[in-house]
């Protein structure tokens, strides 16, 4: 059957150890951050006394899944290069070669495995590991964090077509505002402008009173002015729809992120950048497979003095740089400086581009 599919003997054997290296590689990695992982958070533990059973199952076996997540790409990228290396060692490369298969030829096991790879991770960051990190945030919640959070600062909200809302910093603890600000449009007009000092909640009333308020109407190229202690208003916000717990945009699924972005860019928030940046992760990161593979077996394909040290060394340096371009493009796109889906392609294709030159010059 896969003769049929053009995948030989020798392709087999790329594809079986490719992948072999790659989750002995997640399994090696994983073990070394559950221990340090315990190790940090051990104090918790003791305070806090979560049995076996708990910290197994409520926490570490969704643990596992999302420090996979996390660092696939760098998996990808050393064990790629540790199985390639020994292959060029070993002179395997250079009698497969020899034999008359074109070094196109030899990448076709390579590129079918980070397929593979591909299309389970495309599913995993999708669908199951947001469920996964749903679990993970809540043991956190709920046995690690000492307190939860209890201010947002500079909260932005378009609460219909013609009412924008800012909030210098909200308590969740006494649902009360500061610096509030309410502008009203119409026909693109500002015909409104309500300031107060403070916004709070009347849970009798179930209205908001503003303190220290000032009222300015515009009408008829004439301006109105208002002032008083209280002020009691109708929004159509509740004091929960002002808390945002951090992080809670892992742990949607992409359907439920995309929803949560339409949502956040209707009310205004000028976060939702961020959250773009964490939909589209979800794609180039699996993406970024392809590109990885490539430049693994481009840096490890030549026989070297130094050995697999040497080829592992090259591998680090380029690990650590391709995490760094990710963390200065992603605070971009999460700053407005670059459009997010630009932000998150920058570092793969740059680095595609570096494994096409390394390619070109790889001894064939």
């Amino acid at each position: 059957m896969l003769e049929k599919l053009g995948i030989g003997v020798l392709d087999r054997y790329i594809i079986k150890k490719y992948l072999q290296t790659f989750f002995y590689s997640v399994l090696l990695f994983t073990f070394i951050a559950i221990f340090i992982d315990i190790s940090e958070k051990m104090d918790d533990f003791i305070k806090r006394k979560p049995s076996l059973y708990v910290l197994i199952f409520d926490y570490y076996i969704f643990f596992i899944p999302y420090f996979m997540g996390l660092f696939s790409s760098v998996f990808i990228f050393l064990s790629t290069l540790f199985f390639n290396s020994k292959l060029a060692q070993n002179t395997e490369i250079i009698a497969i070669l020899n034999s008359g298969l074109s070094y196109r030829r030899f990448l076709k096991p390579y590129m079918i495995g980070a397929t593979i790879l591909f299309v389970s991770f495309i599913i995993l960051n999708t669908q199951f590991l947001p469920i996964c990190d749903k679990y993970r945030l809540e043991f956190e919640e709920n046995w690690i964090r000492e307190k939860k959070q209890t201010q947002n600062n500079n909260i932005y909200n378009m609460l219909n077509d013609s009412n924008l809302l800012h909030i210098e910093s909200f308590n969740y603890v006494d649902s009360s505002g500061f610096n509030f600000n309410l502008e009203s449009f119409s026909n693109g007009k500002l015909i409104e402008r309500i300031y107060a000092n403070k916004l709070l909640w009347n849970r009798e009333k179930q209205c908001w009173t503003l303190e220290g308020y000032t009222q300015r109407i515009f009408k008829d190229n004439r301006e109105f002015i208002f002032k008083g202690n209280k002020k009691d208003t109708v929004l159509s916000l509740k004091p929960d729809e002002f808390f945002e717990k951090t992080k809670v945009v892992s742990s949607m699924t992409n359907p439920e992120l995309n929803n949560y972005i339409r949502k956040e860019t209707e009310k205004g928030n000028p976060k939702v950048n961020i959250f773009k940046v964490e939909l589209y992760k979800r794609t180039v990161i699996p993406v970024a497979f392809y590109v990885l593979t490539l430049l693994a077996v481009a840096v490890s394909s030549g026989k070297s003095r130094g050995g697999v040290g040497f080829h592992l060394g090259i591998g680090l340096a380029l690990t650590f740089t391709y995490l760094l371009l990710i963390q200065i493009f992603n605070t971009a796109g999460n700053t407005g400086v670059l459009t997010p889906w630009i932000a998150v392609w920058i570092p793969p294709v740059l680095f595609f581009f570096i494994a096409l030159i390394l390619l070109k010059r790889a001894p064939k």
